[in-house]
This record gives C-alpha cells, sequence and structure tokens, in this order.
C-alpha cells in the first residue's frame, strides 16, 4: 500500500502541477494519520472485549464440567 501511494503521489508530482502534489501529499498524509488514531482508539476496546469474553467463556467451561461432574457422580442429591 505505501509503495503504491508513493508511486501515485509521485507520478502526480511530476505530471501535474506542485499545488496537486501537495494537496495529495496532504490528502494522504491525513488519511494515515486519521487511520492510526483510530486503530489505537480502537485497539484498547478490543483489548478489554478480548479479556471479558475469556473470563466469560473460562466460567461457562468450569460450570459445565462441574455439573457433569456432579452428573457422573450422581451426586444431586448431596449438592
Amino acid at each position: 500500500m505505501f509503495v503504491e501511494i508513493v508511486l501515485v503521489i509521485g507520478a502526480i508530482g511530476y505530471l501535474y502541477q506542485p499545488k496537486f502534489f501537495w494537496l495529495n501529499f496532504g490528502a494522504m498524509l491525513l488519511y494515515l494519520l486519521a487511520t492510526f488514531i483510530a486503530t489505537e482508539w480502537r485497539a484498547k476496546f478490543f483489548k478489554v472485549m478480548t479479556q471479558k469474553d475469556a473470563a466469560y467463556v473460562q466460567k461457562a467451561t468450569d460450570s459445565l464440567l462441574n455439573f457433569e461432574t456432579v452428573k457422573y457422580f450422581n451426586a444431586e442429591s448431596h449438592e
């Protein structure tokens, strides 16, 4: 992607007036900056979501294993 951006902006700089080069260069910088900021912002939410999902899966697995253990040993009356 970076190679394509460099080639396109280079071609625009070579074939057109400098103002078009700077316009495209500025737009690409703004796009890359906005993408980086949005990605970093989303990453913290994704990390929290992943941790909570892992905690849920652990609890669900433990509950199911405990239930199956009680059933296997026929200990419903004891529990």
